[in-house]
């Protein structure tokens, strides 16, 4: 079975995947090819939206087992609603879940999902274009990291101590 995803759906899906996995080069690329793929600016700025809610609401999520696993009181982390009336909101927040390793927000957008009759299909579709683009976010940190790692290593510390952990 062929997906229904058109290209301006899939690049909205790509944006908040993008946002949500905190890529900027990422990010630039998606918004400039949905753009080129019609999307309004409403439609970018919501997938923008759907993307911070579900980040945010994975950091509440892990403050809440972070708290609970230190003895401490979780009820102050809770899960931010992502708002998912349509059809798009749904799979971006799907994609922006994958893009955070938030399962618990991937279960919960994905019940949504077909619940309101998206496809198996288009769920997997948008979960490896989401897996996609974390894997290139996960590349280009890991790039920075080595690059900065290398610097580092070349100059001496800014304190003088002659330490490598400074």
């Amino acid at each position: 079975m062929e997906t229904r995803l058109s290209e301006k759906e899939k690049e909205l899906v790509a944006v908040a995947a993008s946002v949500a996995a905190g890529c900027i080069p990422c990010t630039r690329y998606h918004v400039k090819a949905v753009q080129t793929a019609g999307a309004t600016l409403d439609e970018v700025t919501g997938a923008v939206e759907v993307a911070l809610r579900i980040k945010r609401g994975a950091a509440a999520v892990m403050e809440g087992v972070a708290r609970t696993a230190l003895g401490l009181n979780a009820d102050s982390a809770t899960a931010a609603a992502a708002g998912c009336g349509d059809r798009v909101s749904r799979l971006a927040a799907i994609a922006a879940a994958v893009a955070v390793n938030c399962t618990t927000s991937l279960e919960r957008y994905v019940a949504i999902a077909v619940g309101t009759g998206i496809r198996g299909d288009e769920i997997r579709l948008v979960v490896g274009l989401a897996q996609m683009i974390r894997a290139k976010a996960a590349e280009k940190m890991d790039a920075a990291s080595k690059a900065d790692a290398a610097g580092a290593a070349a100059d001496p510390p800014a304190c003088g101590c002659g330490s490598s952990a400074c």
